[in-house]
């Protein structure tokens, strides 16, 4: 007797030990509780003291559990029953669990959450890394003080062209009161009105010049920038650059500055005695008149012949630097996309191996705890809650994903495999669906009833001829009920393809049921693996997205 009660205890028992090593704990209690069920009882609680605990409870069936320090701070696992679990938490960062035995599922837990948490990590990694990259810091600074410099070389140069349409303005005013230098006494007003206006502008707009040097162009020594190895071609073209454009200055300096300069002195001396009325006699205006139409004389003409260089060679300054900062910002684009191509190709790693590992255990009721890490990929969904349905068919989440994934939303969502389609066509032969796989198939639910449909088809038809000889097929699902009218309407409308197919049973279609078609005409289109990857697609919409599959 004594020997078959040992036996019995051990056979029902139904407890669950978890010894567990504490980092980083705060806590000075948990709890063992339900991970989803807030009407579930309390399984253990236990006071901490020190850094370990050991917790004992009694659980009804596998499931998913959480440790709970605090409200914030929950460590899930899932438990079965007479399992004995040593492991390390940090409570700090419950994702973080340094080591773990005694539980298939817990440990495929860890190597899970630790293969999802290393995307992060390798992102973080690339990024430090990228940061500190001394060709991406190179150009990361230049770009900014370049495109400064270059924007206000080009605002000094418009305002250059501006100082020298001012010019030819008091050259042709010059030819139009004066006779080889000389103010014609009759026409003085007018030109000292009209001159000084001119002149007045000329000085301002060359300021824009002389303040450009003086501050950004003296501050930013394109020479004195620094070199990174590798980029000969653009060390070329900034040289270039940088010697165009100082003899570019060089040039403007040589025809404006003495101008200028004996400009801003007549200018002065015309506000001092026109207010004091020295200008009004008329013989000292047109004295003064003739101090304008000397300086004019003088550096008026030879500007205006050069007007036309300055202007070509701004245009040119303009390109050359626009083209070096648009290249050093290249230069930092494809430094980040190297760095994002390392993340993608490890992203593409952990995403192939993480599904594999999803896969090994979808029978696993941990599965479920990462189901929302693949929310996008619907037929890995479909698959491990199938697998679990089939281990806990009783199961309250199980049986909620479950019910969801067979809802014709979900089964033809994009992104989830196509449900196959097996249905007889015209002749009685069964066409089925996955035939076509390694096509991409535009799946068309119409009708010969169907107007909309009808006149739907000519464009199905066009693309059909113009992309099957790509990869394009066509799958029609018919909604008729009667077999002659849908066979008449196939010929009529020159629907070649071969893949026509129906059960007659019109708006009873059980392929309708299947992917929930309520309305037609109705379309899905699948890529070569039979994922879904639109839907709705008629028209112009079908042109554009066939267009970036296969080019015009």
């Amino acid at each position: 007797m004594f020997v078959a009660v040992m036996v019995t205890n051990i056979l029902f028992s139904q407890n669950v030990r978890i010894d567990a090593k504490l980092l980083n704990n705060t806590a000075s209690k948990v709890e063992l509780r339900s991970a989803y069920d807030t009407e579930a009882p309390v399984y253990a609680t236990l006071d901490i003291k020190g850094d370990a605990i050991a917790v004992r409870a009694e659980i009804p069936q596998t499931d998913l559990f959480a440790l709970v320090f605090d409200e914030k701070t929950k460590f899930l696992l899932c438990l079965s029953p007479n399992e004995k679990i040593k492991l390390t938490i940090d409570v700090a960062n419950p994702l973080h669990v340094p080591q773990v035995s005694g539980s298939q599922s817990i440990l495929f837990s860890k190597q899970l959450t630790d293969l999802l948490l290393s995307r992060q990590d390798c992102l973080d990694s690339l990024n430090r890394e990228v940061q500190n990259n001394k060709t991406q810091i190179y150009f990361s600074s230049f770009v900014p003080s370049f495109r400064t410099y270059i924007q206000s070389a080009q605002e000094a140069d418009v305002d250059v062209v501006a100082a020298l349409e001012r010019n030819d303005s008091l050259v042709k005013l010059l030819d139009q009161c004066a006779t080889n230098g000389v103010v014609n006494k009759k026409m003085a007003d007018q030109f000292m009105y009209e001159s000084i206006k001119h002149l007045k502008l000329m000085k301002n707009y060359y300021a824009t010049f002389t303040n450009h040097l003086s501050t950004v162009a003296e501050n930013f020594d394109i020479n004195g920038l620094g070199k990174v190895d590798g980029y000969t071609d653009f060390y070329k073209d900034l040289s270039l650059f940088s010697s165009s454009i100082n003899e570019h200055n060089a040039l403007i300096k040589n025809l404006m500055q003495d101008y200028c300069d004996k400009v801003a002195s007549l200018l002065s001396a015309y506000d001092d005695q026109f207010y004091d009325g020295k200008l009004d006699a008329p013989k000292a205006k047109l004295n003064f008149c003739n101090e304008i139409a000397s300086i004019v004389f003088q550096y008026g003409p030879a500007a205006s012949k050069k007007k036309s260089d300055i202007e070509s060679n701004s245009l040119l300054m303009k390109t050359m630097g626009n083209k070096i900062a648009t290249d050093a910002q290249n230069n930092i684009e494809k430094i980040v996309a190297s760095y994002q191509k390392q993340f993608n190709e490890k992203n593409e790693q952990i995403a192939n191996q993480s599904r594999s590992m999803m896969v090994e255990h979808k029978s696993d009721l941990a599965s479920l705890m990462f189901l929302d890490n693949f929310s996008q990929d619907k037929a890995l969904q479909s698959e491990v809650i199938t697998a679990l349905h089939e281990a806990y068919p009783e199961h309250a989440l199980v049986t909620e994903r479950y019910n969801k994934i067979n809802n014709p939303q979900f089964r033809t969502s994009e992104g989830s495999i196509a449900p196959e389609l097996e249905f007889s066509d015209p002749t009685g032969k069964v066409r089925k669906l996955s035939d076509l796989r390694g096509k991409v198939v535009l799946i068309d639910f119409w009708a010969s009833w169907c107007g909309p449909c009808r006149r739907e088809n000519p464009h199905v038809v066009a693309m059909y001829a113009k992309y099957h000889d790509k990869g394009f097929e066509v799958f029609s699902v018919s909604l008729d009920n009667n077999r002659d009218k849908w066979i008449e309407a196939i010929a009529k409308d020159n629907l070649s393809w071969p893949n026509h197919v129906s059960d007659l049973k019109g708006w009873g279609s059980a392929a309708a049921k299947l992917y929930g078609v309520n309305s037609i005409p109705c379309t899905f289109l699948i890529d070569q693996e039979g994922r879904i990857i639109a839907k709705g697609l008629r028209g112009q919409q079908l042109t554009d997205v066939l267009e970036r599959i296969f080019g015009k």
